[in-house]
């Protein structure tokens, strides 16, 4: 078995969570995948990412409130969580993996996957990461879902809802206070959370946010052992089945762009095509419907 596969198994080893699945099928799916010689993993890829600290003060209480606020409107506009908890506990554990090598891995991503049929994914603050069925069932192997969510993983792990919200409290005149201001004026707090939903489900995140985390999104799912060739596989599918127009949203950038920047980014890093699609595990995870 060559290193990438082997390293592919990993998956339970690094899965440390038990939030969106039971802390029982976490442990019944990961038993049996804990080879040695999968620790150490393969940093060898390296994307400096903005510096974020100016965005503050955002403490992390107040993100993880955030956070589940975004959550729970995602949840509730996309029609619930999809009941099979065998595809939810397969997309947490390729999900851990990817953001184990990101750039902000101290925090507790999570991951689920909602019951609707359009191709798209969400990332709320403090790590709670959604995808639709539609584009589960869209992808073709366990590589290209590893991309999509090592790019909504980028998301987090640079802030890019983080840096909204800190401007719609700047105009809303919360400069500090955090969690204890929202508490004494809720009403503040539900005009934050508005707007941020409104950025990230009706106007969609800016171009240059989006194209930082592809190109973040294919490297922490290569840095995994994925074949970083897969991301462009899927958006090239992707096209075909939307059209090249603007994509999800009007600010967002063409599928064609995007599949160039991808490509780029392989070349730029020197990230080699390594077969790792594991087309057969995901296979047997995802139930198409």
């Amino acid at each position: 078995m060559n290193t990438g596969n082997r390293l592919l198994l990993s998956l339970g080893v690094v899965s440390l969570g038990c939030v969106l699945l039971g802390c029982k099928e976490l442990e019944q799916a990961t038993r049996g995948l804990n080879d040695p010689t999968l620790t150490a993993i393969t940093r060898s890829v390296t994307l400096a990412t903005r510096a974020t600290d100016a965005l503050l003060p955002i403490s992390s209480e107040e993100e993880t409130a955030i956070g589940q606020a975004i959550a729970v409107q995602v949840v509730s506009r996309y029609g619930g969580l999809v009941n099979d908890q065998t595809l939810t506990t397969y997309v947490n554990l390729v999900g851990r993996t990817v953001a184990n090598t990101c750039d902000r891995p101290g925090i507790p991503y999570r991951f689920a996957v909602l019951n609707h049929d359009s191709l798209n994914a969400f990332a709320a603050p403090a790590g709670y990461i959604f995808v639709t069925k539609g584009l589960v069932n869209a992808a073709k192997n366990e590589a290209e879902l590893a991309a999509v969510l090592g790019h909504e993983i980028a998301h987090v792990s640079t802030k890019h809802i983080l840096s909204i919200i800190q401007r719609s409290k700047q105009i809303a005149g919360v400069t500090d206070g955090g969690l204890e201001y929202f508490k004494q004026d809720p009403s503040k707090f539900k005009g934050i959370i508005d707007e941020a939903l409104r950025k990230l489900l009706d106007e969609g995140l800016d171009r240059d946010k989006e194209l930082e985390a592809d190109r973040l999104g294919v490297v922490f799912a290569a840095r995994a052992g994925y074949d970083p060739t897969a991301y462009a596989t899927l958006l090239a599918r992707m096209r075909m089945i939307k059209g090249d127009d603007l994509a999800l949203f009007k600010s967002h950038p063409t599928f064609s762009e995007r599949i160039t920047v991808v490509q780029g980014v392989v070349t730029e890093q020197g990230l080699k095509s390594n077969g790792v699609l594991l087309a057969e595990r995901f296979a047997k995870s995802v139930r198409k419907t």
